[in-house]
């Protein structure tokens, strides 16, 4: 069984949003307990994080006891300096069930609480109007459950006429050993029901985790360790479908990044595709969900909304083709049907609401537009005819094609076949200059150098470019040229007066940038180039291990948010494409 560092990856349970991690970046020798369920709030107005509840400490003779901690998928134990324990498992996915040995265990709030009340024998809830909900606490017969008001740990005695408050078990007699639950609802109820065994719990989530590993992807050897903790990552970062989650999702972190963006999605579908198909066609339609009336799909969703105002670019058509490809067509059927008129509607729109000058090149009003939100080629203004946008709405009218070819459709898919190549036309007439694509502003068509990596994405159209365009872009992505790297290919060339180590697309080394110009030179025959850029991206995510959200393109560092499950995704992706293209490392 793996174990992990929880200031990378935080204890969780597949299809819950409670967590818990360590503060270690904060200085605090404690582990907290949160929520990564959004919450409607001003953080700026409040002394403390909504969603964070508690901090855990063990105590023993009214003393706090050090201790250190071991994660594993299934348990989390915590052990005392003197030889005190402390064992946590989800009961479900609101529920965590506690057996301490030799010791006392405090929740030292983060937070005050609206009220606090007990509504049976050995219950305290708490009603925590900033995180909406109700926290829930009991303990077993042989154990007491207490609470008192208590500084919080963000330092505050009362706010707004509210306190903070500790819940503090311990044993009520000689016994050593003290158990108790903490449940966190959003509606009030009564927890009436008894506490299932701990240690049939325990294996019931122990066999629950092994299933998920049964279906980890081959890898080579080299990658197996990485591998497993990557597939555990897809496993620990998925919630259940609430409020605005109309399906099952996968979100891209349990640490901050708490939401899924309408691309970021895509290559989490891909990885868990053979394994769970249901639940990689469900991240697919959770943003055909909460279309818009237009046609637009939201940027992102978490479990409170779907945020507009931004979108993200039209990859969908290439996402359900390379599923179709690796699930089959008669499995893919029943979702191809269902997809089809959102798809439709989606493509539609950016032709519709995204092309001011008529030219047939829809536009990006923002780099958020884009995935890539600070990328240099909006260093000359907006609105942008991104030339990967072009790329990815040939591709989309060539899978709505498709869909029409495999369900009746015969004359809508030559329509999208003929708008398929106009689009091609229009890209190559207008964006082409040296046999380099470029992203011109919208209007005027003006021209700017850039750096950017994200003018490279065309390879995705593979030798459906005139040859010398793939063999100028190939020659620029090799060793020698402006972006490959020992770690892999940075996001704005090293060389470029606007690199920055650390900053966000305009340098840092991304997994879907990797993945998508992998299998861009895959489609254009260059597989010895695709295998160097798959290696450098597995062996870099061994190097700096937790699946950073980004990594510096110079030192291989990892940047941002760990835990990342987009990254954890492209490297199975690329580990398993090189179990099966190439021999053993």
């Amino acid at each position: 069984m793996i174990t992990y560092p929880l200031d990378l990856i935080p204890f969780s349970l597949c299809g819950s949003f409670l967590t818990i991690s360590s503060r270690n970046s904060s200085g605090s020798p404690r582990l907290i307990y949160k929520t990564t369920s959004s919450r409607n709030y001003y953080t700026h107005n409040l002394p403390f994080l909504p969603e964070e509840f508690f901090e855990l400490a063990l105590i023993k003779k009214n003393q706090e006891v050090p201790y250190t901690w071991q994660a594993y998928p299934h348990k989390l134990e915590i052990y005392g300096e003197g030889g005190e324990t402390l064992t946590l498992v989800f009961s479900d996915e609101n529920t965590l069930l506690f057996n301490a040995e030799n010791t006392g265990v405090i929740l030292i709030p983060c937070k005050v609480f609206s009220v606090q009340y007990s509504p049976a024998i050995n219950q305290i809830c708490l009603i925590d109007w900033f995180a909406r909900g109700i926290h829930m606490f009991r303990a077993d017969d042989h154990t007491n459950v207490e609470t008192t008001i208590s500084e919080s740990t963000a330092g505050i005695d009362k706010y707004r006429g509210e306190f903070p408050y500790a819940i503090t078990f311990k044993p009520k007699d000689d016994t050593s050993t003290i158990r108790g639950g903490i449940h966190f609802s959003r509606y009030e109820t009564f927890w009436d029901k008894s506490f299932h065994d701990f240690d049939t719990i325990l294996s019931i989530r122990e066999e629950e985790y092994v299933r998920w590993m049964s279906k980890l992807p081959g890898v080579p050897e080299t990658y197996q360790i990485p591998a497993e903790l990557a597939w555990f990552v897809l496993w620990n970062c998925q919630v259940p479908p609430e409020a605005a989650l109309s399906r099952p999702a996968i979100y891209m972190s349990k640490n901050w990044m708490n939401g899924i963006w309408a691309w970021d999605n895509l290559f989490n579908a891909f990885a868990i595709a053979k394994a769970k198909p249901q639940l990689a066609w469900d991240q697919f339609m959770l943003f055909f969900d909460n279309q818009d009336p237009n046609g637009m799909v939201p940027d992102m969703i978490t479990d409170l909304e779907p945020i507009y105002g931004f979108t993200k670019p039209p990859l969908y058509g290439w996402a359900i083709c390379k599923l179709v490809d690796e699930l089959g067509v008669k499995k893919s059927l029943p979702y191809l049907n269902t997809i089809y008129k959102p798809l439709k509607k989606l493509t539609n729109w950016w032709y519709t609401f995204r092309d001011y000058d008529q030219d047939g090149l829809p536009q990006y009003n923002h780099g958020n537009d884009s995935g890539w939100d600070n990328a240099t080629i909006f260093d000359h203004g907006c609105p942008v005819e991104g030339a990967d946008l072009a790329v990815y709405l040939v591709l989309q009218c060539d899978c709505l094609a498709f869909i029409c070819e495999v369900t009746g459709r015969k004359k809508a898919a030559i329509r999208w076949k003929a708008k398929a190549e106009k689009q091609l036309s229009d890209l190559l007439t207008h964006s082409v200059k040296d046999d380099h694509l470029f992203s011109p502003l919208s209007g005027n068509h003006q021209i700017e150098t850039s750096q950017s990596l994200i003018n490279y994405l065309p390879l995705l159209l593979g030798k459906r470019l005139p040859k010398r365009i793939p063999k100028t872009l190939v020659a620029d992505l090799q060793s020698g040229g402006p972006f490959l790297t020992p770690y892999g290919l940075a996001s704005e060339s090293p060389s470029s007066s606007k690199y920055l180590p650390d900053g966000y697309w305009r340098g840092p080394i991304w997994a879907a940038s990797s993945y998508l110009i992998f299998d861009g030179l895959i489609r254009a025959g260059e597989q010895d180039m695709a295998r160097l850029i798959a290696e450098r991206f597995c062996d870099l995510c061994m190097l700096e291990p937790g699946f950073w959200e980004n990594y510096d393109a110079l030192t291989g560092k990892g940047l941002r948010c760990p835990g990342y499950s987009w990254t954890a995704s492209v490297f199975l992706l690329f580990a398993e494409w090189l179990k099966l293209n190439t021999t053993e490392k």
